[in-house]
């Protein structure tokens, strides 16, 4: 399937070729062909790429378009797994896309992906940095290159013992948060404790929370005026995502002649600038802290300037691909998860009574103070279930051949990892389309049917999500607090809300919520 995560990714057609292999049976219950059977000798064949179901170019194109699954390619997942089985091929033109829907199979791609695993090669990413002589980051390099920037991003990124350090960072932003809520309530012309577009207030406090953390600094996105070139950043960031499934669509040949390409690097070029311009001022503040002879205080880029283990450059390219990456996981995670909570409130009280007696009198939370709230990672995780930030995955084989279920593919197959799908699987997750966050707790599931790749938000093995650690302290220091403040209820006008595939999963339309004001414990609630 023609999922957009996958074009985004940076697949085109025309790309490769694919190979043709001899074939080979497979046992996973989808249709079969006649060519499944045996050879002259009587032995049967190894089933390969040949031998897989699945929609051809026009069919791909009807479904997309003619059925309208363009805005939910996700849905499509579980549609295609109904007439195909858990392992299927889409074209498109001389494109083969092998489409994997189950966890055993999810298991077997990513631990045969090697030691340079490859999402796929992104070439409008890497053709902007080739144009303007930027360096390659953690998104776009690839190979040993890839390897060394992740070995030395890693540690301040993933270690919890680094990541502890910017709890303070964090509830500064959370802070001016809650209080931009209140301010949003008291400015409601009326309406009472309800906060429009969550969604898009969200996207700004996680703007800000990224940019604390990977810039050190404050960008003014939780201001009543957002200040002008920020406003410029956080659109250019949307932008960049909006064009990027456009440009790819056509021959590299053709993009110096489209008004989305000029756009699309003048985007970026404001990314860049603004991104330089604070690494700038942080070099300048070292620099004086050093000449005064004064003791350096910081954090993420801090380490990455003082270590010189990358160059200025280096540092520039990869601090821009880490701040991409860790905008939407926040916001989206965390809106949903509200959006749940307001409509199950034996759920969230349950997590309030949690969070209260961990903190007390409105203590704010630290990083320690997580660790001993089960219930919040519970419905966090139950969250990124229902709703997987990356509803598909992709992958190249680039290092051997690979068998996956029965079927044996070459070097440079191209694989979409239908996370969406399994993390529904009726057979893994009980009652699949219910919010039950008590699956994650001990006792709260029978653990012999949760396989490990059921649900696998941030990725596995060493191309995992740089920016995991960071993102669930973004989302469990700022749930606590939320709900610390305020009881979550339903949008008074009784909208639904559903997802829509942007590369990332997003919330379709606008979402409203209710927050109400609690007292502190020991005065009631409201």
């Amino acid at each position: 399937m023609l999922a957009k995560s996958l074009v985004r990714a940076g697949l085109r057609a025309g790309r490769r070729d694919p190979v043709r292999v001899p074939t080979v049976c497979y046992s996973g219950g989808f249709r079969r062909d006649a060519s499944t059977t045996a050879v002259a000798s009587g032995e049967k064949r190894q089933r390969t790429m040949e031998d897989l179901d699945g929609p051809s170019f026009m069919t791909s194109l009807y479904w997309l378009f003619g059925k309208g699954y363009f805005k939910s390619t996700h849905d499509m997942q579980i549609e295609h797994i109904k007439i195909y089985g858990p392992l299927w091929k889409s074209k498109y033109g001389p494109l083969v896309i092998v489409n994997v829907a189950s966890a055993e199979m999810i298991e077997q791609v990513l631990r045969q992906e090697g030691r340079h695993p490859v999402r796929t090669d992104m070439p409008h990413w890497r053709a902007y940095r080739e144009l303007r002589n930027h360096a390659h980051g953690p998104l776009t390099e690839m190979g040993a290159k890839w390897q060394r920037i992740r070995s030395i991003l890693n540690p301040r990124m993933l270690k919890p013992i680094h990541v502890a350090p910017y709890s303070n960072a964090i509830n500064e932003v959370v802070t001016d948060f809650i209080d931009r809520l209140g301010n949003l309530k008291r400015a409601g012309a009326g309406q009472g404790d309800v906060v429009h577009d969550v969604a898009g207030e969200l996207y700004r406090f996680a703007f800000e929370g990224i940019c604390s953390v990977l810039f050190e600094t404050r960008m003014g996105c939780l201001n009543e005026e957002v200040p002008e070139e920020t406003q410029k950043f956080i659109v250019s960031v949307g932008e960049m995502f909006r064009l990027s499934p456009i440009i790819i669509l056509f021959p590299q040949s053709m993009w110096p002649y489209l008004p989305s390409w000029k756009h699309f690097v003048a985007v970026w070029d404001h990314l860049f600038k603004v991104a330089e311009m604070l690494i700038q001022q942080k070099m300048e503040y070292i620099q004086e802290k050093v000449r005064q002879g004064q003791p350096l205080e910081g954090e993420y880029l801090t380490h990455l300037l003082l270590s010189e283990q990358m160059t200025v450059n280096q540092i520039l390219g990869s601090i821009t691909e880490l701040l991409l990456a860790g905008v939407d996981t926040t916001s989206n995670t965390v809106s949903w998860a509200l959006y749940h909570l307001a409509r199950e409130p034996d759920i969230q009280e349950k997590l309030y009574q949690e969070v209260i007696a961990i903190c007390q009198g409105r203590k704010v939370p630290s990083s320690d103070d997580i660790a001993r709230m089960p219930y919040l990672k519970a419905v966090i995780r139950e969250t990124l279930r229902l709703y997987p930030v990356v509803p598909g995955n992709a992958r190249v084989t680039v290092e051997k051949d690979i068998v996956v279920g029965d079927h044996l593919f070459p070097k440079m197959t191209l694989f979409h990892l239908c996370h969406y799908a399994v993390s529904r699987d009726e057979k893994i997750f009980p009652e699949p389309h219910v919010f039950q966050p008590e699956r994650w707790l001990r006792g709260g599931a029978d653990k012999s049917k949760l396989h490990p790749f059921g649900s696998v938000p941030f990725g596995f093995g060493i191309r995992a999500c740089l920016g995991r650690r960071v993102a669930e302290l973004e989302m469990h220091l700022l749930l606590s607090r939320l709900i610390q403040h305020f009881e979550i209820k339903q949008d008074p006008a009784g909208r639904t809300v559903v997802p829509i595939t942007r590369t990332l999963l997003a919330p379709a339309t606008r979402m409203d919520l209710q927050f109400i004001d609690r007292r502190k414990e020991g005065q009631g609630s409201q």
